[in-house]
């Protein structure tokens, strides 16, 4: 550990609680350090065989970057990699239908300024903060540990994996933060969880800027503001659903399209700049600057991701309550809800909180506490992405008007996770173990909660049916 880091981070007094976390994503980069904060002795396993930075960007809400109070020396970093851009939405022809607007000016929120601070980030940039962090913290990332399967012993309070080679490890909490492709399922609900296809999938990269740049029609249609702010650009229509983004280091690009079979749900499933050319050649009136993009896009840097749809799952831990999923492995999100970063993060801090509270001794009830304060926040928003979706898809049929989604309240934006743990804890045991009455307030508090399903959402859209997300969502 660092001498800087030793001096600016407070560090909680050794708990005696040993954790193992099985995948190096931010979400479980996240979880180590807030559990090393806490004073627990920590594990990373990841199945590649060296750091993987793939992706593009992705948003990360005001929720989840309160944790940075916590650590000054990454708030740096944070704030010199961080973006804030301007949003603005345009035709499928190019044609700008608003003018450009703080992203955070899209959602409510009871802060003073008026609307919340919504950043952009680089994927692989913020990965690369969180693994520096941890270095400094002195917990290196183990490679190559590829896990099977999870099991847990509740005589000796432990929860383990075994790993490719048949090893085995054993800690006091094991978190499942492998992703989709992770194996905890099996022994969290006793079998895979089912996925199909959405019928749609995305292609998506980033790449340096001037590549696109030296085209001059590209150029134009990108320029940066006055200030040098960048525009997020949103664009629907013609069965096209895209957005576009140029920083002053590089451009990124996301475009869903119908999916044929042959795109994958894996950040290594790539196409050629041809293959997605061809795929977009079927969009009326599409602006050829935009296949100038495409063109410029490096070699085998082109993502083909499949979305899929998975019904939510209320339960995130073990029987024993030794193992706990965590991000993408306990619940994912379409792109649309623009969420799945912030809500990993969220949990990382949560359970962290949780753990704290806690102790040694009581390590399932962390678990549960943790499972119970997150999931209906969770879903609520897991559905907040099929109902954008599905208003994008409908906006793409003349004739058809779609039905707006709901607009969240400061619920969303204003929430913080370890604040709320620490609040509730208590109340959520005893809601556990004595039936106590309690209601979370981390959600829209004049909507009930029902059980959904993708299948029952998506139907009663269709129909025009009454469904959760209906109601007042402020």
């Amino acid at each position: 550990m660092s001498s800087t880091t030793a001096q600016r981070t407070q560090r909680s007094s050794p708990s005696g609680i040993s954790v193992l976390i099985t995948g190096g994503g931010v979400g479980g980069l996240l979880t180590a350090l807030e559990l090393w904060r806490r004073g627990c002795d920590v594990r990373v396993l990841e199945r590649t065989n060296t750091t993987t930075t793939a992706g593009d960007s992705f948003v990360i809400g005001p929720s989840a970057l309160r944790m940075l109070k916590h650590w000054p020396e990454m708030k740096e970093r944070h704030d010199q990699i961080a973006y804030e851009p301007m949003f603005a939405k345009y035709k499928h022809t190019g044609e700008r239908l608003t003018e450009p607007i703080k992203m955070g000016a899209l959602y409510k929120t009871k802060l003073s300024d008026g609307h919340p601070q919504l950043l952009l980030h680089s994927r692989p940039k913020f990965h690369d903060m969180l693994l520096e962090q941890l270095t400094k913290c002195g917990v290196q990332v183990e490679y190559g540990k590829e896990v099977v399967d999870y099991f847990e012993n509740t005589a000796t309070a432990k929860g383990g994996v075994v790993l490719k080679d048949g090893s085995k490890c054993e800690a006091d909490l094991v978190v499942a933060a492998d992703g989709l492709r992770g194996t905890s399922w099996n022994l969290v609900a006793g079998q895979p969880i089912p996925a199909r296809s959405s019928g749609s999938a995305t292609l998506r990269t980033a790449y340096p800027a001037e590549l696109a740049l030296q085209y001059p029609e590209v150029a134009e249609r990108f320029q940066l503001e006055q200030d040098r702010s960048s525009i997020f650009q949103s664009w629907a229509g013609a069965n096209l659903f895209g957005v576009f983004w140029r920083t002053d280091e590089q451009m990124m690009w996301i475009i869903t399209h119908p999916d044929t079979g042959t795109a994958e749900e894996s950040w290594g499933h790539r196409i050629s700049n041809e293959a997605a050319i061809e795929i977009l050649s079927a969009i009326p009136n599409w602006p050829k600057e935009f296949d100038r993009i495409i063109k410029a896009t490096p070699p085998d840097s082109i993502v083909d991701w499949k979305l899929m749809w998975r019904d939510p799952q209320p339960k995130w831990t073990s029987p024993g309550g030794y193992v706990v999923q965590l991000g993408d492995a306990a619940h994912t999100f379409l792109p649309t809800s623009g969420n799945g970063g912030t809500q990993a993060l969220e949990d990382a801090v949560s359970l962290a909180a949780c753990i704290a509270i806690a102790g040694k001794g009581r390590v399932p009830d962390a678990t549960r506490v943790h499972n119970l304060l997150r999931f209906e926040r969770v879903s609520f928003i897991q559905a907040m992405g099929i109902a954008r979706r599905d208003a994008k898809a409908a906006s793409n049929n003349v004739g058809v008007k779609p039905k707006p989604p709901p607009i969240p309240g400061a619920w969303l934006m204003d929430h913080d996770p370890e604040e709320y743990a620490e609040e509730n804890f208590e109340r959520g045991l005893a809601h556990l173990v004595d039936g106590e009455p309690f209601q979370n307030t981390n959600r829209p508090l004049k909507v009930e909660y029902r059980p959904w399903t993708i299948d029952g959402l998506v139907g009663a859209l269709d129909k025009g049916e009454t469904t959760i997300l209906d109601g007042d969502w402020s």
